[in-house]
């Protein structure tokens, strides 16, 4: 690996770190960052999903304590995600390189959609229609295995959605929110990742160098990430990820 591409790579995985901590969606930096490092579209993917694996690890830790007041439907919500991650997953491989650029453009879409239009959209369906999502755990659970399909396949801004199918659905705290998060996408990303190795679709070297990037920044954002205006990010973020889904329209198709 060349220096330029060492440093570009443990640059944006310190970058993504710090934007992980303070308000998510670190996959809209470091994706098109593991293509400008040589990569193809898929196995940029597939080692995308090797690099943010210690935030979902760490966090898992962290709010161990709160998974307690959550077990009632942990058994359920585990299968989910490991079943999601399996379909997802082996959808990508199977329909390869080729069909995955022809999605890249409307996965973008979507996840920029739902990165901007979550919270909004919880909002007016609490405040029109007095929606009480409680009554609703089946249509959660189906969402939540589709989410999980999708976080399998790609995973970009999925975190961001499964914040706003707990908030509809449930009267989780954030913490608990959290804790539920971290446990199941971590388990989806392990089961990717055996898949995707099996079938040789990793570049190993420079997902290892972004995850360690990736790492420095967490920590160091965790010391300061009080003194950040989380909405001054989410707006870069935001106005970043128009910008990348713009660009991918103009170049896949």
């Amino acid at each position: 690996m060349e220096l330029h591409t060492f440093l570009l790579l443990f640059a944006g995985g310190t970058l993504a770190g710090v934007i992980n901590v303070i308000v998510g969606g670190a996959g809209f930096m470091t994706f098109p960052l593991l293509v400008a490092a040589g990569m193809s579209e898929i196995e940029a993917n597939a080692s995308n999903f090797v690099a943010v694996l210690p935030a979902n690890v760490v966090g898992t830790w962290a709010y161990r304590s709160e998974l307690a007041s959550v077990r009632q439907h942990l058994p359920t919500r585990l299968f989910l995600a490991a079943l999601g991650g399996i379909v997802g997953s082996t959808i990508l491989i199977y329909t390869g390189q080729a069909s995955f650029q022809q999605a890249i453009p409307w996965l973008l879409l979507f996840a920029t959609f739902s990165f901007s239009a979550g919270p909004w959209f919880k909002a007016m369906l609490e405040r029109r229609f007095n929606f009480d999502g409680t009554r609703w755990l089946w249509l959660s659970f189906t969402l939540e295995f589709l989410l999980y399909v999708y976080g399998g396949y790609f995973g970009l801004g999925m975190g961001i959605i499964i914040f706003t199918i707990y908030a509809l659905f449930s009267h989780m705290n954030l913490h608990q929110q959290n804790a539920l998060r971290n446990i199941t996408i971590s388990l989806m990303t392990l089961i990717s990742i055996v898949i995707f190795a099996r079938a040789g679709v990793i570049r190993l070297a420079p997902a290892l160098v972004m995850m360690s990037g990736a790492i420095v920044g967490s920590y160091f954002a965790a010391k300061v990430a009080r003194r950040v205006d989380p909405v001054i990010v989410r707006r870069a973020i935001l106005v970043w990820a128009v910008i990348l889904t713009g660009f991918a329209f103009w170049k896949y198709y």
